[in-house]
């Protein structure tokens, strides 16, 4: 088929299954899920299926803390800007910022002088409370210069989507059964050997790798900053959950065990971090 939907012949020795049969012809926006063998890098694996609600969703943080700087955030203007003309922390950028700090005590000298005081003999008393009687006295508390600090990249995107697949018969439930036994083995892994009684493996291998695309309109979203939606990065799979009761009821094809309704969530991890430049890639 055209528009990035694979034959058997286009990915030799991959597993094709699709969920509803007519994605590529009547149904033209889905998604695309590729396995690949983590050692090999061998493509074992496409899956397409329908997009569903809750697909076209994604999240981007950036993480910072709190952190008190104390009297050395007064200085903290004078440090930067002594810092970028002196070429660095050297002896000229420490003088200039410890005049500055300096400066600073002085215009507040007194009531500064006293409320450290009050803390300093609140810590060698162990007694908060003598801290706060003085800033009570004084009418004042120290600033602490509390800053937002940036972190860096600490979190890796996830993704979430939740498929109710209603086969209209026995083969089509079949085929819903084996996407969902496919998901299952690329998710978990390898064990060669693991149940051998004589020569049991102490290893496990790794799951494959997923790369996840959308289909819109019968073509993938570009890898560019004008894609309207998002790209998802390489992604591993960390949770598949099953139900295959249909509201509530046990329901089954005549004369099989082919269920009659399968729901099937699948949650995503990227394996990087989300940085700026990976925007204009289409992230």
């Amino acid at each position: 088929m055209s528009g990035g939907h694979p034959s058997a012949y286009d990915v030799p020795r991959t597993q094709y299954l699709e969920y509803p049969s007519n994605i590529g012809s009547d149904i033209k926006h889905w998604i695309s899920f590729s396995a690949f063998d983590f050692k090999s890098q061998q493509q074992t694996l496409h899956i397409a299926l329908y997009i569903p609600g809750d697909a076209l969703q994604t999240s981007y943080k950036s993480d910072y803390e709190t952190q008190q700087m104390g009297s050395l955030g007064a200085a903290a203007p004078a440090m930067t800007k002594a810092i970028r003309e002196n070429g660095g922390l050297n002896v000229d950028a420490f003088k200039d910022v410890m005049g500055a700090a300096s400066a600073g005590l002085k215009s507040e000298g007194k009531k500064v002088g006293m409320l450290k005081a009050g803390a300093t003999v609140g810590r060698k008393l162990q007694a908060e409370g003598v801290k706060g009687m003085m800033e009570r006295d004084q009418g004042a508390v120290l600033n602490p210069y509390t800053v937002a600090a940036y972190k860096g990249p600490s979190d890796l995107r996830s993704h979430e989507f939740t498929f109710q697949m209603l086969p209209q018969n026995e083969a089509e439930s079949k085929i819903c059964t084996k996407i969902a036994t496919a998901f299952k083995e690329s998710m978990l892994p390898s064990h060669r050997g693991g149940d051998s009684q004589t020569a049991p493996s102490m290893l496990f291998g790794y799951p494959d790798e997923f790369e996840i695309t959308f289909f819109v309109d019968g073509n993938p979203l570009p890898r560019t900053s004008s894609n309207p939606l998002f790209k998802i990065g390489r992604s591993v799979l960390t949770a598949c959950d099953l139900d295959f009761s249909t509201e509530s009821t046990a329901l089954f094809f005549d004369n099989t065990q082919n269920p009659v309704s399968i729901s099937m969530k699948l949650s995503f991890m990227e394996l990087e971090v989300i940085y700026r430049e990976k925007i204009s890639k289409g992230y």
